[in-house]
């Protein structure tokens, strides 16, 4: 029975994406094949809803796309990094189309930054502009190349030079190829997500070979076979409570496999070994078994041992396992005891700062308090987004909750698409995490859900409608595209402002010190940070009904992209390098633009609340 290649596997896909997808059916394979590819790549977690507006939104494949058959922000990342991805769905492939294929890409970002947009059609215009709002100075632009021809003696090294050839930073730049085999591991990957593992066992060298510490842990040497088996069977699952996924990263990676490949016998000098947390462990001869468990350090390690061909029945290794129970009287005692051996273990990559708050408490609290609001609120990976939920306004993370936060309730809106990790320092993250009142922000976080959504979903498409044709429109557009965050702090700026939350003596001591250097730890964060008595930015009645919530958001985005966009034309005078998205990303400039504009303002802030 022959084995069937990479290439029959992803038609097979393909085939099923159709089935899964409606308005797939009327798309070519290769526009199918780029879909499949994002969706196995970067929606494998089971808590990342992908319908077809999402895809819609991605694909633009199409004539004059410059270079690009999918634009999107990566989902699994709280830096919003942007990734320009293009596809060859084809048999074979030479290393000459590859490299084409990444400059092209590389060549299409450059035009774009430019500024110049007629290089592509109007459609990946638009979408470039809303998703290059987004980039702040923590994100990575990643060219992503997928292909369904296999790799051969293509090397990924020469492609990736080309970076260091356009001038590029890897820190700031990075380029990520996909071939055959590759493609088809991802896929699988994404069908065996399960949020847990409850039983399994691992092989060690010699029967009860075991150094106890108490009943609580065990370390002992494991069999790598038997680590690649249990990959094998429960995927990443295995890794659930670990703090991240597997990153590709080649230093590490060749480091593990050419010790793998060349002297394995020191394999058990040379790693550091993995640690699995788990409820029960048992040694039982040359087994140990394992209740409702997980690896949490070692990732890298676990996933490079499942992908090395030189690992079998026959050609098996060890390494150091650290085995230890969960400790704790209640489900806060076991998460913090987790959550601490994952950070104290974990040593080789840099962690995400989402991670380590993961399953914190204040959390778990916040979970419930959200549920209670009528939100699905993740607080760990893999978490899959009940059907109820599946609406992009009502289910969130720590990630959105955060930077929603930082600006419409602290009024940072630069700060929250710029450097959202702000979010971690204590300041900003106590005041909406760790209260009593939850509730209380629960309510205020619905609200800047839905206006976020809205201005994704409704506002922009009609916004580009209704002026695409102004004489203004080449300036007043691009800016409207980067105003989402000033949109949501302006939103609720005004509620607060009209609710008395904030006054006229709060803003007398704002403007006074607007756009001037630490003006905002100084002045300003004590005035935002009160929200007190204040809990919907609009009266509960008007929520539930959403053509009117829809008509005040529309009419108040109207205001501050105005009164942007004429503050933002005579500073580019003064500056013609100056672009929408750079003016935006100062929290000084907002204040400014308010300052400016504020009788227009407030006259129209005024007649909008009178009508409510």
């Amino acid at each position: 029975m022959s084995t069937k290649t990479s290439y029959e596997i992803i038609k097979e896909k393909i085939s099923a994406m159709k089935d899964s997808y409606a308005f797939l059916r009327t798309k070519n394979d290769e526009h199918v094949f780029t879909a499949l590819c994002v969706k196995s790549n970067l929606y494998k977690n089971p808590s990342l809803y992908l319908d077809e507006s999402i895809i819609k939104d991605f694909l633009v494949d199409s004539v004059a796309d410059g270079g690009a058959d999918a634009l999107l922000t990566d989902p699994n990342s709280e830096t919003n990094n942007l990734m320009i991805c293009q596809s060859k769905y084809q048999v074979q492939i030479s290393f000459d189309e590859v490299r084409d294929a990444v400059s092209k890409m590389i060549l299409f970002y450059k035009s774009m930054q430019r500024g110049e947009y007629h290089n592509a059609n109007i459609m990946v215009q638009r979408r470039y502009l809303s998703l290059s709002a987004e980039i702040g100075e923590e994100s990575k632009i990643c060219f992503v190349f997928y292909t369904s021809a296999p790799k051969n003696r293509i090397r990924e090294d020469r492609i990736k030079k080309l970076l260091q050839d356009y001038d590029l930073d890897s820190q700031h730049y990075d380029i990520l190829l996909y071939f055959g085999d590759d493609i088809v591991d991802e896929v699988k990957e994404s069908e065996s997500r399960r949020p847990t593992v409850e039983t399994g066992k691992v092989t060690i060298d010699e029967a009860n070979n075991a150094l106890y510490y108490g009943e609580d842990a065990v370390i002992v040497n494991v069999s790598a076979f038997s680590i690649k088996e249990l990959y094998a069977t429960h995927s990443t699952n295995l890794l659930s409570r670990n703090l991240r996924y597997y990153i590709k990263k080649q230093d590490i990676d060749s480091s593990i496999n050419e010790t793998i490949n060349k002297s394995p016998e020191t394999f058990w000098f040379k790693n550091n070994g993995i640690t699995i947390i788990c409820d029960h462990f048992e040694v039982d001869g040359k087994q140990v078994k394992l209740k409702n468990f997980s690896i949490v350090n070692g990732g890298q390690t676990t996933t490079l041992l499942h992908k090395s061909k030189e690992i079998n029945k026959e050609n098996d290794l060890f390494l150091p396992c650290k085995i230890i129970k969960t400790l704790g009287e209640t489900e806060d005692d076991k998460n913090l005891f987790s959550l601490e051996i994952a950070k104290a273990t974990n040593s080789q990559k840099a962690i995400k700062s989402i991670d380590l708050k993961a399953n914190a408490p204040e959390q778990v609290r916040f979970a419930i308090s959200m549920r209670n609001a009528g939100l699905f609120y993740q607080t760990k990976r893999g978490e899959v987004v009940p059907k109820d939920f599946r609406e992009d306004y009502k289910n969130t993370d720590l990630v959105e909750v955060g930077k929603l936060c930082l600006a419409g309730v602290f009024q940072l809106p630069a700060a929250s698409r710029n450097k959202p990790s702000t979010l971690y320092l204590e300041k900003y993250y106590n005041p909406i995490f760790n209260i009593n009142e939850q509730d209380q922000m629960c309510s205020l976080v619905k609200e800047l859900l839905y206006i976020d959504f809205y201005f994704r979903k409704t506002f922009i498409p009609l916004f580009d409608r209704t002026y695409e044709d102004d004489p203004n429109s080449a300036e007043i557009i691009p800016f409207a595209h980067n105003a989402r965050t000033i949109c949501i702090a302006f939103t609720a700026l005004a509620s607060r402002y009209h609710y008395k939350n904030i006054t006229d003596a709060d803003l007398k001591v704002i403007f006074e010190h607007a756009n001037k250097d630490k003006s905002y730890d100084d002045y300003f964060y004590d005035i935002f940070k009160d929200i007190d008595g204040y809990k919907n930015i609009f009266p509960k009645q008007i929520f539930d009904n959403k053509d009117k919530y829809d008509d005040i958001l529309y009419k108040l985005f109207e205001i501050i992209i105005f009164a942007g966009s004429k503050y933002y034309s005579i500073k580019r005078e003064a500056d013609n390098t100056l672009s929408a998205s750079n003016f935006l990303k100062r929290d000084g400039n907002y204040y400014a633009i308010i300052k400016t504009e504020w009788r227009y303002i407030a006259s129209q802030i005024k007649e909008i609340f009178n009508d409510i």
